[in-house]
Parts: structure tokens; C-alpha cells; sequence
């Protein structure tokens, strides 16, 4: 009985997960980047900035201005980055307007 509750820890349920993988884009460039600002749709609003590289990286920097709606655009930012990458898409596609809309508008500035 003793050995029982070691048996547990060793059940192929609990087999290491590999977690280096954060499921979205590498947050630092390797190159020059393409930045977009993200404004709410409806206020036109400045939130914050998509940017990606041409390789790829890609993330969003909110606005300090923006407040909670900037964290707000920012976990919504950070869904579509985890979809596009996980979709296999390069980075540089989340550069997209589409992605974005109806709520957000993403204006490309670089």
C-alpha cells in the first residue's frame, strides 16, 4: 500500500508537457519592423501598436494613454497573434486589418 501513492506520480498522465513554446510569435524582432497602430473603432481611440518583422516575430505595445481599453485591445491582440501563429501564418500576416475588425481599426504607419 505504501508503494501506492508513488505509482500515481509515475502513471503516464502526469508525462512532462513541453511549455518553451509560448503558442504565438517570438516577441523579440530579428530585423526591421512593420508597425500599425490599433485604434478602437468606435472612439478612434490610439490603444497601441501591432508590430511584426519580416521573419518572424510579432507582438503588440499598448498605449499609455489607453488604459484599460488598451488592455482590453491587448488580450485581444494576443488571440490573434496565438491564432495566426498557430495557424501556421507568417508574421508579418497579422498585419491584416481584417484580423482586426469590426472593433479595432489598424492603421499601417511603417
Amino acid at each position: 500500500m505504501a508503494d501506492q501513492p508513488h505509482a500515481r506520480w509515475t502513471d503516464a498522465a502526469f508525462a512532462p508537457v513541453d511549455v518553451s513554446d509560448s503558442g504565438t510569435y517570438p516577441g523579440v524582432p530579428a530585423g526591421p519592423v512593420r508597425r500599425a497602430e490599433l485604434r478602437d473603432a468606435a472612439t478612434g481611440q490610439l490603444l497601441g501598436h501591432v508590430w511584426a518583422d519580416n521573419r518572424e516575430a510579432a507582438g503588440f505595445a499598448d498605449s499609455d494613454e489607453a488604459g484599460a481599453a488598451g488592455v482590453r485591445a491587448g488580450a485581444r491582440v494576443w488571440r490573434i497573434l496565438a491564432d495566426t501563429y498557430q495557424a501556421g501564418r507568417p508574421a508579418s500576416d497579422v498585419l491584416d486589418p481584417s484580423l482586426f475588425e469590426p472593433d479595432y481599426q489598424l492603421v499601417i504607419t511603417d
